[in-house]
């Protein structure tokens, strides 16, 4: 049997392993892989990848997932993947090339080895044989989502209607070296509807008249979790959660994005008080978010979501649905109490029936939150349907903002646009 190692010297933990799971697609093969660590202080999101299992992962293995469906698997020791090579031929991606100390531990087993390593020339990568230096594949890049495709990366899809605009809490350079997830969902979600969208990308620079002139003619804004986990982030998610509620556009926060939801609606209502504790709970204070109480446990990989009957969530997904989670924090059920007058409903709980899971907004275009992690059960043939409900939202939004914009310019225009001369 035979290993394939992918060797891909690059920081950028979006990029670890994406040739490797190229690779094990295209020869149906498995693909094991073992522990790396990234800078944590570039890269927060670096380990934010998490399987249907649970197993928390580098983010840049969620292209297995993407590519073939089937998950990554647990981090592997050399001793179980030996084990697994005596059984089957598979494909494991490296940082550095392989050592010839680790190709001797291998060897010695019987088991073949074969190194590869990416090379980039301009936009495209390519798989080069270590030992020969012959090119072993044609050349890889990434549309404007980020997602991988073979030769060009023009949009194949036949989209028609005009370009909609969709804020994106972050930057670019965060969503697409560090955590690919979001982008190449929202990418996956817009081919379906044959949408054309441009993403606009709301950092903590943008606050007070400049974060206004960004959003004025946004279409929709999603609060994406996994970017939030600095304290400048989390402010620009939460003036940015205000701003859809003064302005009423179609907003979808993820995971900590709806924690900033649930925090703008708490400090238009409750007061500036109500904001998103880090520390251990206090009784009687106004907290949108509670730290794990000594019992629990953290929540991750796939769990059912229960939708409430009559509810927006419902409507778009059923009854019940299933949702990736990474979750370490749990909306406080006091506050959603305190905001139930204000519109704030409960609209998914999960199996036990005892802990929030997504929440809407009465009397608003479109104002959902989701505890979960959508963007990582999506594909580029199987979007997933949350986002694409979402995008729906927005253009149908759209189309009832240019019918009001149409009706108001006929009721106002003038008897006589001009005076005849002469």
């Amino acid at each position: 049997m035979t290993i394939t190692f992918i060797a891909h010297s690059t920081p950028e933990p979006a990029l670890y392993g994406a040739m490797a799971a190229i690779l094990a697609e295209l020869r149906a093969l498995p693909l094991c892989h073992f522990p790396v660590s990234h800078d944590a202080r570039r890269f927060p999101n670096a380990r934010q990848h998490v399987t249907a299992q649970g197993h928390s992962l580098t983010s840049g293995l969620v292209w297995l997932e993407r590519l073939t469906g089937r998950g990554a698997g647990a981090e592997s020791s050399l001793e179980s993947l030996i084990y697994r090579a005596l059984k089957e031929d598979i494909v494991v991606p490296l940082r550095e090339p392989l050592s010839a100390e680790l190709s001797a531990q291998i060897t010695a087993h019987g088991i073949e080895t074969e190194s590869l390593t990416v090379v980039r020339h301009q936009d495209k990568f390519q798989l080069e044989d270590c030992t020969t230096g012959k090119v072993r594949s044609n050349g890889w890049g990434r549309d404007a989502f980020g997602r991988w495709a073979l030769g060009s990366v023009s949009q194949p899809v036949m989209r028609a209607g005009k370009t909609l605009r969709v804020a994106l809490v972050g930057d670019f350079a965060e969503q697409r070296d560090s955590y690919p997830a979001m982008l190449a969902a929202l990418g996956d979600a817009a081919d379906a509807l044959a949408m054309n969208i441009d993403v606009v990308w709301v950092t903590p620079a943008l606050l007070g008249s400049q974060l206004d002139s960004t959003l004025f003619d946004v279409d929709g804004i999603i609060l994406p979790g996994t970017t939030l986990t600095q304290g400048d982030h989390q402010a620009a998610a939460l003036a940015t959660a205000t701003w859809a509620l003064e302005n009423p556009t179609p907003l979808l926060g993820i995971n900590q994005g709806m924690h900033q939801m649930v925090t703008a609606l708490g400090q238009r209502v409750l007061g500036q008080e109500c904001v998103v504790m880090q520390g251990p709970s206090t009784l009687g204070s106004l907290q949108t978010a509670l730290p794990l109480s000594e019992h629990s446990q953290p929540r991750l990989g796939n769990h059912p979501v229960k939708t409430c009957a009559g509810s927006l969530l419902a409507h778009k997904m059923g009854e019940e649905f299933t949702l990736r989670y990474n979750q370490r924090r749990y909306l406080n059920p006091h506050i959603l109490s305190a905001l139930e007058n204000a519109g704030l409903t409960v609209s998914g709980m999960d199996e036990s029936g005892e802990q929030a899971q997504a929440v809407e907004l009465m009397n608003h275009p479109y104002f959902i939150g989701v505890q979960g992690q959508p963007e990582l059960m999506s594909r580029r043939e199987r979007p997933n349907p949350l986002l694409m409900a979402f995008l729906q939202q927005v253009r149908q939004s759209n189309r009832e903002c240019d019918v009001s914009h149409a009706a108001l310019t006929k009721s106002v225009r003038l008897r006589h646009p001009h005076f005849s001369m002469g």
